[in-house]
C-alpha cells in the first residue's frame, strides 16, 4: 500500500468471523507505527458480498457533509440498496462536499466491498488506494501474500492487455463449455501494488478481469466449488442470453442460488471474467484465494457496474474452473490463452 507517514488510513471489517477482531486490532497496532491518521471501524455482517458498507463506514470515508447531502438529496438509500440512481449526481456531491477522505483504505469484512459504487467513488473519482480483502484468512500471509509482487504484476498487465484486445472468450473444461463477448470491453490487472492514487484490487492479488457483456453468455459452468467450501456434488449453471436460465444437480448450494435469484433477478447475469496469475495460491475452498491461482480462470455473476459493466445488483459471486482451455480472439485472429491450465503469455 506504500502507506507514508503524513497519509491517512481508515481500516473495516465486520464481525462474521472473531479472527477479523484481532486482525484488525494488529492493523491498527502496526498502522499507527506508520502514521497517526487511523481510523477504524467494525460493523456487523452483512451476509453477502457485493453489499453497500453501512453509513457509518461512509462517513468515515467521505465526511459527514457529504453524506448529509447525499440523504437530502434522496440518493443514500438508492445507494446503499443498489437502486436506480443518478450515480453522475451522486458523484458530483462527494466530490464538492467530502473532508478527509482517507489516502488508503484496508476493507477486510468477510463479506467483500470490492464491487460497490462506495470502493468505486472512492478509487475513481478522489483517488484513494483502496486493498479489498474479503474471506482472508492469516495464514495468507504465508501463502499467496508471500510471493514475487513484481512478477505477478507484470503477469497480471500481460494478461489484461490479452483480453483487452479480445473481442471473444471460449471456455472449455470439465463439465464447462461457455463462450461470451467482451467487445469494447477493458480488462484490470489486479497486481497487489497500490502505490499510486486510484489503484485498487485485492490482497492476496494476482488476477486480470473484465466484465463480459451482459447479453452475450451461452452454455455451461459446473461448480465444484462455492465461495468457502467443496460441493457435497457438482452443479451446472445453464446460461442463454447472457443469465442463467436453469441449474442442473442436487446440492443445497443450488438451493440458495435460487433463493438470490427469487430476490435479485438480475443476480443471474454474467457479470465477470478473470484468469488466475498469483504462483503463490493454492487453496481451492476460499474464492479470495482460488481466483488468484495460477493457471485458473473464474466467471461471475451479479454486480459488475463498478468495472466497466452495466449490471447493478446487491449480489456478486466467482467460481473457479481449473485446468481450463481459455481461446479468446476477434476479427481475424485468436489466441490460446491457456492449455490445460497452463498461461501460455
Amino acid at each position: 500500500m506504500n502507506l507514508k507517514e503524513d497519509e491517512s488510513l481508515l481500516l473495516f471489517t465486520d464481525t462474521e468471523k472473531d479472527y477479523l477482531l484481532a486482525l484488525i486490532d494488529r492493523f491498527v497496532e502496526t498502522a499507527r507505527t506508520i502514521t497517526r491518521k487511523v481510523k477504524h471501524y467494525v460493523y456487523p455482517s452483512l451476509g453477502g458480498h457485493g453489499k453497500e458498507p453501512p453509513e457509518e463506514v461512509w462517513r468515515l470515508a467521505f465526511g459527514d457533509r457529504a453524506i448529509n447531502e447525499l440523504r437530502k438529496k434522496g440518493l443514500f438509500e438508492h445507494i446503499l440498496h443498489k437502486e436506480d440512481y443518478s450515480e453522475y449526481e451522486a458523484l458530483q456531491i462527494l466530490k464538492a462536499y467530502a473532508e478527509d477522505v482517507p489516502h488508503v483504505v484496508v476493507a477486510f469484512p468477510y463479506y467483500s466491498t470490492t464491487h460497490t459504487f462506495f470502493r468505486k467513488a472512492l478509487t475513481e473519482d478522489l483517488g484513494c488506494r483502496y486493498a479489498s480483502m474479503p474471506l482472508f484468512e492469516p495464514e495468507m500471509f504465508y501463502g499467496p501474500m508471500d510471493v514475487d509482487w513484481d512478477y505477478v504484476a507484470r503477469l497480471s498487465l500481460d494478461v489484461a492487455d490479452m483480453l483487452s484486445e479480445a473481442e471473444w472468450v471460449h471456455v472449455k473444461a470439465e463439465g464447462t463449455d461457455m463462450e461470451f463477448s467482451v467487445s469494447g470491453r477493458s480488462a484490470v490487472a489486479d497486481t497487489g501494488l497500490f502505490h499510486y492514487s486510484g489503484q485498487y484490487g485485492n490482497l492476496p492479488a494476482g488476477e486480470a478481469f473484465l466484465a463480459p457483456l451482459e447479453n452475450s453468455a451461452f452454455g455451461k459452468l459446473t461448480l465444484t466449488y462455492g465461495t468457502n467450501r467443496k460441493l457435497e456434488r457438482p452443479i451446472t449453471l445453464k446460461f442463454r442470453d447472457g443469465a442463467v436460465e436453469e441449474i442442473e444437480g442436487f446440492e443445497p448450494y443450488r438451493n440458495y442460488l435460487e433463493e438470490v435469484f427469487k430476490r435479485h433477478e438480475n443476480a443471474r447475469i454474467i457479470a465477470e471474467f478473470g484468469v488466475g496469475t498469483n504462483p503463490g495460491a493454492k487453496k481451492p475452498d476460499n474464492i479470495l484465494e482460488a481466483e488468484k491461482i495460477l493457471g485458473t480462470v473464474h466467471i461471475a455473476i451479479g454486480d459488475n457496474h463498478t468495472f466497466g459493466g452495466i449490471n447493478r445488483v446487491s449480489f456478486h459471486t466467482d467460481y473457479v474452473v481449473f485446468e481450463p482451455q481459455v481461446t479468446i480472439g476477434g476479427k481475424g485472429w485468436q489466441k490460446r490463452l491457456l492449455e490445460k491450465g497452463r498461461l501460455k503469455t
